[in-house]
């Protein structure tokens, strides 16, 4: 285990400290400790328990890893941690609400801009909104479609570059569908071989409440897709 937790740590091991007030960390395992203690924190500063009483919580910590006594029993202590937990549960559905919210307001906003300053913008029924920067002649794709394009993206409504193809790799090779995100399986199947298109996908139609990778949750999306082929078999 130990040497697991070493492997682990090699990558990310602090070799020294921006001042003199930062405890000075000696070996990976100091690390995890660090990191460790770090999350936890940082967690409740997040969550609706960061007024407790620091000094108490860290007196806790000291005591359970010493073996020492617990001023409260085992039943009250799982009672208690259930309930915190459940606490903790309705404050995240509420942030995740409020998020919601506040992000389908500004994407609302956003979109009734844009189709007024632009009326080559159009609407998909499902909900993302689209341009048509150059028509191609070839065939359409489908669902299930072997597709190559190239492609860039940005973050909707702070317009921040997110990735691309050009300039950094060769145009992608991709089968219309799943793993896809749901907007972009819609899009790809506007298109034809040739064309290039600039897609406006809501949250929902994107990476969604989870996000993934770099992106998080609530982030509405911007891509412009170039579509070279679409393979015959």
């Amino acid at each position: 285990m130990k040497k697991y937790l070493y492997f682990l740590a090699a990558g990310m091991m602090i070799a020294s400290c921006s001042t003199n007030k930062a405890p000075k960390l000696d070996d990976p395992i100091d690390s995890i400790a660090w990191v460790l203690g770090r999350s936890t924190a940082e967690n409740l500063m997040a969550g609706p328990f960061k007024e407790i009483d620091q000094e108490l919580f860290i007196q806790a910590v000291q005591a359970t890893l010493n073996g020492e006594a617990q001023p409260i029993s085992d039943s009250i202590y799982h009672e208690t941690l259930d309930l915190l937990m459940r606490v903790a549960q309705i404050t995240a559905s509420q942030q995740d609400d409020e998020r919601a919210q506040e992000v389908d307001r500004r994407q609302q906003e956003y979109f009734a801009k844009l189709v007024a300053d632009n009326p080559d913008v159009k609407k998909h029924p499902s909900g993302f909104y689209y341009q048509v920067l150059k028509q191609g002649t070839g065939d359409n794709a489908k669902y299930a479609s072997l597709i190559a394009f190239d492609y860039r993206s940005f973050t909707m409504l702070d317009g921040k570059p997110f990735d691309q193809t050009y300039g950094k790799r060769e145009p992608i090779s991709h089968v219309v569908g799943k793993p896809m995100f749901s907007g972009l399986i819609e899009a790809f199947q506007l298109m034809n071989s040739g064309s290039i298109y600039r897609f406006y996908f809501p949250y929902q139609l994107a990476f969604g409440t989870q996000g993934s990778g770099s992106i998080p949750g609530y982030t509405p999306m911007i891509y412009e897709i170039e579509l070279h082929s679409i393979a015959k078999f």
